[in-house]
């Protein structure tokens, strides 16, 4: 590939046309400072047409030049007659070196890819390039994520929402997905957090026939989401419980009853009994703890007392193991 390494005057520079523009960077201030400090260290890459210049890459340090009162600035510039997909590979290629992509950056490089090559689809080496899987369903979800709001997709760029639950709201409607990224905005919580609540609420969404957004504006959700004596854990905490019991009430109140009948039990922290998962089965399992022999008779003589307990009886009646978690 031919550049023409040049210095042009900025006035020249035509960054209204975004067609190759693939960073969501919004630090402004830190890269005028390096760029007082030590100069443009990497040119901008431009494109002639006609008697314009426009961006391939370079955006920022562009704008950011404009703003140090520069009168020129350093480039490279490609040939006129170079195809639109050589430019978006470029393009893809200068950002890539110089940091790793978030979500919406390379959701934006697939759609470059796709708009410059005319639909043409990404290559092997471009996916991995790019960090992507070579999967039609995720690109399609990528496509979704870009056609999100810009406020959800500032909230995926600062990492309040991460890239797993990202794909997650790409399915819902737009409404359901501003109200869902809302709480995730407001609520500290991280992947699996975020993952159970939003599976929670399309699960309760699709068995009431009510759209999530609605579910959101149940009293219930507003009175943990609006009380202002506690924090946002523990609102996070009372969100997740709360949407528990109402996806699972029966379960929810067995496993209740279950737990107070393990407490009357008085085990002793070196004791436990779990119950089915989910309370489908027969089986219930024990463990015990012990670093040597006295700890083990003393749990021997503990156990002898739970099993004349009439309330470890109760625990295996039938209300337990054949428990439906619907």
């Amino acid at each position: 590939m031919g550049y023409n390494y040049d210095c042009v005057e900025l006035d020249r520079i035509d960054t209204a046309n975004t067609f190759y523009q693939i960073s969501t960077a919004q630090d402004k201030a830190s890269l005028e400072t390096s760029i007082r400090r030590v100069g443009l260290i990497c040119p901008v890459i431009l494109q002639q047409i006609d008697q314009n210049l426009s961006v391939v890459s370079g955006f920022r340090r562009v704008e950011a030049c404009r703003r140090l009162r520069w009168q020129t600035i350093p480039c490279r510039v490609l040939p006129q007659d170079i195809s639109p997909i050589q430019c978006a590979e470029i393009a893809i290629t200068d950002n890539v070196s110089r940091r790793s992509l978030n979500i919406i950056e390379q959701a934006r490089c697939l759609r470059l890819i796709e708009r410059a090559g005319k639909d043409a689809a990404v290559s092997p080496e471009m996916a991995t390039l790019l960090g992507v899987p070579l999967n039609t369903a995720f690109i399609a979800k990528m496509r979704k994520v870009l056609a999100a709001s810009e406020t959800i997709q500032n909230s995926i760029i600062v990492g309040n929402i991460p890239q797993p639950v990202a794909m997650m709201l790409s399915d819902l409607t737009p409404e359901d997905a501003e109200a869902v990224a809302a709480i995730f905005n407001t609520l500290p919580m991280g992947l699996n957090k975020q993952r159970e609540i939003l599976l929670h609420l399309n699960e309760i969404s699709a068995r009431d026939d009510i759209p999530v957004w609605q579910l959101l504006e149940d009293e219930g959700v507003q009175s943990i989401l609006n009380c202002g004596d506690v924090d946002g854990n523990q609102k996070a905490r009372s969100l997740r419980l709360y949407l528990r019991q109402r996806r699972y009430p029966r379960l929810v109140k067995i496993e209740q009853r279950f737990h107070e009948k393990i407490a009357a039990l008085k085990l002793g922290k070196d004791i436990q009994i779990i119950p089915p998962t989910n309370f489908e089965g027969d089986t219930c399992n024990m463990t015990i703890r012990f670093s040597c022999m006295d700890d083990l008779k003393k749990a021997r003589g503990k156990l002898s007392d739970i099993i004349d307990n009439p309330i470890a009886l109760k625990l295996l009646d039938d209300e337990y193991p054949r428990a439906s978690s619907s």
